[in-house]
């Protein structure tokens, strides 16, 4: 049997002293990553920044990679305008990671994913970035403000509270 806590193990010990219970590991029950928070899709100006985020649970505690476009290439490879970032959290047994473009240029678009993996299994979450050129964005309308990506939950909030990233 499971305890979702050691107290609840040790009050389970003491109620029934003849059953010899013991904890079988510390942590969490092992399980396969799972994405808390995954990347949102963006559509951005060349010359702009973007920032991709993932959130992982797992235990044992996963592993993230960011790839482009189903290859097998780990991202940031050899190229300077790309970097990952990696911490602990903010939650036990959680993993964030950032995948960041500087100075996005059309070569840049395609689908990012992140991919997370420990012992026990995989997990992966992709977005799309797409970028245009000044002279796209002019026949929009829409102003350069207005093309950085929102989270959905923000896209259906009101005009007065917008956040942007």
């Amino acid at each position: 049997r499971t305890y979702a806590q050691i107290c609840r193990l040790r009050e389970a010990a003491r109620a029934r002293p003849d059953a010899n219970l013991t904890a079988a590991h510390p942590g969490p029950c092992e399980a396969e990553p799972q994405i808390l928070s995954q990347p949102h899709d963006v559509w951005n100006v060349t010359g702009q920044d973007v920032i991709f985020g993932c959130e992982v649970f797992a235990y044992p505690m996963a592993s993230i990679e960011w790839r482009k476009d189903g290859l097998d290439i780990q991202l940031p490879g050899d190229d300077p305008h790309i970097s990952v970032q990696f911490r602990g959290g903010p939650q036990r047994f959680e993993v964030t990671s950032w995948l960041q473009i500087q100075a996005v240029r059309p070569s840049d678009e395609g689908t990012y994913r992140c991919l997370a993996r420990n012992a026990l299994g995989q997990a992966e979450a992709p977005a799309t970035l797409t970028v245009l050129t000044p002279d796209q964005l002019n026949s929009t309308g829409m102003s350069q403000q207005q093309s950085l990506s929102r989270a959905p939950e923000e896209e259906a909030g009101s005009e007065e509270t917008e956040d942007y990233y």
